[in-house]
């Protein structure tokens, strides 16, 4: 009895270290091809994009993301701009309202918005393009 109050008790233990290990979470998860504009998401500086584009084709293709104010529609600046396939990881350290706006030609795209904690943060360092 006692061996099995101490095996749940560790297995408790570990389940709380690996939740609490990892404090980012995922406020908002696009995907789709084409040209649209997302849903307006609210994220809390510091926050991460994780991007990524796919495509049956290695020619001809186009991508173009925009961060717009979620609440005006003013354009914030251009995110990504790419003539091949790739993925990435940008941060971003102000908070609000936003939504992002997608020109695409023959791509595939998946977009992950995720806050992190400042820790976090600093410890992000960002890997320069190829």
């Amino acid at each position: 009895m006692i061996r099995r109050k101490c095996r749940v008790a560790m297995m408790l233990v570990a389940l709380a270290v690996t939740v609490t290990a990892s404090a980012e979470e995922q406020v908002a998860e696009f995907m789709g091809s084409g040209n649209r504009n997302t849903a307006v998401f609210e994220v809390q500086a510091p926050w991460i994009l994780d991007w990524r584009i796919n495509s049956d084709y290695n020619k001809m293709i186009s991508f173009d993301l925009d961060l717009v104010d979620g609440t005006t529609g003013i354009l914030q600046g251009n995110i990504l701009r790419a003539k091949a396939l790739g993925n990435g990881v940008r941060m971003f350290n102000t908070s609000g309202k936003y939504r992002f706006r997608i020109n695409a030609s023959f791509i595939r795209w998946h977009l992950k918005v995720i806050e992190l904690t400042p820790g976090e943060a600093e410890a992000y360092t960002p890997r320069r393009p190829r």
